[in-house]
């Protein structure tokens, strides 16, 4: 190899917000670290003798960005080596987050790392090299846990490079209007019914409009098997189902997932995004256009602290105590989660709200995304 090189392990499958972390972040390395090559692994796959020799040669493995920060991080997450200690080069993480249900700020408290994490994290702490975290809610996390030797960066995906210092300029006209469906109907009976009640709001509220439902993840059975093999069929089924209310209801859809491409060739040519998934948020406030984020889980409450903007709770809470678990995988139609029953009031009055104070809180995102670039710069040149 002509140059040394960083060897990154990502996460991407089948989710399109996935591959968009990884597109985004080998941008910033290829206008701020050209002097380096990526080799890129499969964050999931543990690795061998082979990959051992051409990590060892190289400047730094890197764990990029997704849900990585978790009490079993290592070995469940990152398999990595049976013997940490058989990888000799600095291991650092960039743009990694936690996940949490329940997704308050008391929760960054309550993580409680195995002995193995540990290790990996002690050795990431140790590397003489700062890491990086999507949030402040992970920030803390390992901050109360010692892990000192952390920048709150942001996601990667939060930058595109054509953008920075740019500002936001106020859609003159919405023709396209996007809603991205999450996850949590899977598992939830009542976050289903909420979703299906925004849509059917929103439809009729764009209904001069192109309005479309858009997923994130394949409606495709034969995509999600190669993806994710046993975990699989509730999905599709789920999905399937969903395909077919959206049909019976006359709301068009779309497929965007695999590719970090299909995500941004869609959404750069959407006006106005709403819904539960984050990277959709991401990415159309990366490119400064109007975006509302709903949440599902803890990752878009974190989203709020670090860009502000326009985050509304689709859930008040979560029934986590051990008897919820419990009940829920003996009853499955148990729901744990609380809806916010307010939503789509909140969701309407702050559409129209925004429009009043000129676009002010999405401004606000952008000079956030802006400010918080300036130490993704940091992060990444002071790698060796």
């Amino acid at each position: 190899m002509s140059k040394d090189y960083y060897v990154i392990l990502t996460g991407g499958k089948n989710n399109a917000g996935d591959f968009l972390i990884k597109y985004r972040a080998f941008k910033l390395f290829e206008t701020l670290r050209a002097d380096r090559n990526i080799i890129d692994y499969n964050e999931w796959e543990a690795i061998d003798d082979e990959k051992l020799k051409v990590i060892n040669s190289s400047k730094a493995l890197i764990l990029l960005g997704g849900p990585g920060v978790l009490p079993y991080m290592y070995p469940n997450i990152y398999p990595l080596r049976e013997n940490l200690e058989d990888i000799k080069v600095p291991i650092v993480m960039m743009g990694l987050g936690w996940k949490d249900a329940q997704g308050d700020w008391i929760n960054t408290y309550k993580i409680k790392f195995s002995e193995k994490t540990k290790q990996l994290l002690n050795k990431i702490n140790n590397s003489g090299y700062f890491s990086s975290v999507r949030d402040y809610h992970t920030l803390n996390t390992l901050q109360i846990n010692g892990y000192k030797n952390i920048l709150m960066t942001g996601c990667p995906a939060y930058y595109d490079l054509d953008f920075i210092d740019k500002g936001f300029e106020p859609p003159k006209n919405i023709k396209r209007v996007a809603f991205s469906l999450g996850v949590s109907f899977v598992q939830s009976a009542v976050m289903e019914q909420q979703m299906k009640e925004v849509i059917l709001i929103l439809k009729d509220k764009f209904r001069k409009e192109q309005f479309q439902v858009v997923f994130h993840h394949s409606i495709s059975k034969e995509k999600l098997n190669t993806a994710y093999k046993n975990s699989s069929d509730k999905h599709f089924l789920k999905h399937s189902e969903f395909t077919n209310w959206l049909e019976m209801n006359s709301v068009e859809y779309v497929d965007i997932s695999g590719s970090a491409n299909n995500l941004i060739k869609y959404y750069s040519n959407i006006d106005l995004h709403i819904g539960y998934r984050v990277h959709a948020h991401i990415f159309m406030n990366s490119i400064s256009k109007y975006s509302v984020l709903i949440s599902e889980d803890g990752r878009a409450k974190a989203v709020r602290d670090v860009i502000q903007g326009l985050v509304i709770n689709g859930y008040v809470g979560r029934r986590d105590r051990f008897m919820d678990r419990v009940i829920h995988k003996i009853i499955s139609r148990y729901d744990r989660f609380l809806v916010n029953e307010y939503l789509i009031n909140e969701l309407v009055n702050n559409l129209e709200y925004e429009e009043k104070i000129y676009f002010n809180r999405i401004k606000n995102s952008r000079k956030s995304i802006d400010n918080n670039f300036n130490i993704m710069k940091q992060f990444i040149k002071q790698l060796p």
